[in-house]
């Protein structure tokens, strides 16, 4: 994981034996859930979202402590607390459209996605700001020779004994889209479980539904939290160490993720709708 002398390297396969029991356990979570009376749209939203959060850290541009040095590109952080960032910026986002539009399902995404996004171009700015005028190191990748989008060469900017430095152009629009992505992951998962809740404690704690919607906000909001941390710890378990974005080989490893974060979601879904078994929805 050191910066120093470190050679770009792949991502692993899809572990077949792992991958098989994860499809069991994401089958028998979707499988108790409709035995037990839920119906199981909201779980596939979940899972779907989870999903969406997995394959959205892979864009996230992640220097760790090497970055912080200026001895390798990407932002001086862990990868679970800047997707975890990043998506909760998301999901308050989405959160909040989706209540003052009156429940519309596309505006509340969009929103999580934008708010997702937003976060991480801000926060790929102001670190390249402080990579360029206060370390006064320019932007080199140490797993490409050219920017995939700008064209620009990178060989010739970075220090020799590094893994490059700085933020390039693609890392940046890694982290943007990366932003995007698990935004609207966290945004669905939020979703899915207000709607259950608004549905389903009314029943339960014998309650008018107005009164009861602070109480279901709140747990969806809990519980949405908990998923998009869940899930982006796996996806750093994935990574192990620093990536720099869609153009890192470590990308590669993403397939891998997307079933992990899937299996998660599905049976941290199925446990948080068991706090309404007994209204048989």
């Amino acid at each position: 994981m050191s910066a120093l002398g470190g050679k770009a390297s792949g991502g692993e396969g899809i572990n077949p034996t792992g991958s098989v029991v994860g499809i069991i356990i994401l089958i028998v979570s979707i499988a108790a859930t409709y035995a037990l009376g839920f119906s199981i749209i909201p779980l596939i939203g979940i899972i779907i979202g989870g999903a969406l959060i997995g394959f959205g850290v892979h864009f996230v541009p992640v220097g760790g402590a090497p970055a912080a040095m200026g001895q390798a590109p990407g932002i001086a952080t862990g990868v679970a607390m800047l997707a975890a960032g990043a998506g909760l910026a998301g999901l308050f986002g989405g959160a909040w459209a989706y209540e003052t539009t009156g429940g519309d399902f596309l505006v509340a995404i969009v929103g999580g996605a934008v708010g997702g996004g937003l976060m991480m171009a801000i926060t790929s700015l102001m670190v390249n700001a402080t990579y360029v005028f206060a370390m006064g190191i320019p932007a080199a990748s140490g797993k490409v020779d050219k920017d995939p989008i700008t064209g620009d060469t990178f060989p010739e900017y970075k220090s020799q004994g590094t893994e490059g430095h700085g933020l390039p152009f693609i890392s940046f629009f890694g982290g943007v889209i990366g932003g995007l992505i698990a935004g609207l992951g966290g945004t669905l998962i939020y979703i899915e479980l207000l709607n259950v809740y608004s549905t389903g404690l009314p029943v339960i704690m014998q309650a008018d539904a107005a009164a009861i919607q602070p109480l279901a906000v709140s747990l969806a909001g809990i519980f949405a939290i908990g998923f998009f941390l869940v899930n982006a710890v796996l996806a750093a378990y994935n990574i192990t160490g620093t990536i720099e974005g869609p153009h890192d080989p470590k990308f590669k490893r993403v397939p891998r993720a997307i079933i992990g974060c899937a299996v998660a979601s599905a049976f941290c879904g199925f446990i948080s709708m068991l706090l309404l078994f007994n209204t048989g929805m």
